[in-house]
């Protein structure tokens, strides 16, 4: 009887040791992630005129023009480690929205003017693309410390007129800004680690002022030697004051709230 103990629990412990042994997906050389990103959008904007060079009236894109606040969005990202210390990330999310209201109040965008009472449609999408060179002091098991350095890629599109199309005017900004940034990681049980980052930056750039606050906190668990899932919460603001022509004013957006994810590492 002994003798079958023993077995079996030699067998137990041959069907754990990958899991416990094999390297862990925070670990590996390449990892891909998937999520969904439930983002709440508050985006104001001031499109001056570009002929006569007129002010225009800063605009709230979801309480004057009527676009949805809430939507969830697809997120992706990708991790290569050169090594245990260097390595390069990025991630991808955009955001496309449509929105339909009545002025309570007259509205100077661009170079069109919507008197009160009138129905405006309008349209907003940003793409987003980040990508950083991430150096690692410390990384060991899923704990890590490193410093980041990258370039945020943004593009600002935004578009308003009558429902009858006889007055429109719209501007598109490429925004792209360099950051410097802090991420860290700790596991705290075999499976489980929080990690989070942040990246900053307030820069002129030929005819754009802007500055970008981002960062972003998960929990983590690792399932599987090669997959993991997690839940945590993002956050991206952009303020750009613009002096290009045809996207003259002020961009002031942000976005946030709860993700879930799910990476694969090999």
């Amino acid at each position: 009887m002994n003798k079958k103990i023993a077995l079996a629990a030699a067998s137990l412990i041959s069907c754990a040791a990958p899991f416990a042994h094999a390297a862990d997906p925070w670990d590996r050389a390449f990892t891909f992630q998937i999520g969904a990103f439930r983002a709440e959008a508050d985006t104001n904007i001031r499109l001056d005129a570009d002929v006569g060079g007129g002010i225009g009236t800063s605009v709230s894109l979801e309480g004057d023009f009527g676009m949805q606040k809430t939507k969830t969005l697809p997120t992706f990202d990708f991790l290569w480690r050169i090594n245990n210390r260097h390595g390069i990330d990025g991630s991808y999310v955009t955001l496309d929205r449509n929105g339909s209201r009545t002025l309570t109040g007259s509205i100077n965008w661009g170079d069109a003017t919507f008197p009160i009472n009138t129905t405006v449609n309008s349209h907003f999408e940003s793409d987003t693309l980040r990508v950083a060179y991430r150096y690692s002091p410390i990384n060991d098991q899923g704990t890590e410390l490193a410093f980041l350095l990258g370039l945020h890629y943004t593009k600002f599109k935004v578009s308003a007129g009558t429902a009858a199309g006889t007055v429109s005017d719209e501007a598109s900004v490429d925004f792209p800004l360099p950051t410097i940034g802090i991420l860290g990681s700790a596991r705290f049980a075999e499976t489980l680690r929080i990690m989070g980052y942040g990246q900053l930056l307030k820069v002129k750039i030929g005819d754009y002022d802007g500055e970008l606050v981002n960062f972003a906190v998960g929990l983590e668990w690792a399932f599987h030697p090669q997959a993991y899932v997690g839940v945590g919460y993002n956050y991206y603001k952009y303020n750009l004051v613009s002096e290009k022509g045809g996207a003259r004013g002020e961009f002031d957006y942000r976005f946030d709230g709860p993700t879930v994810y799910l990476g694969y590492s090999f």
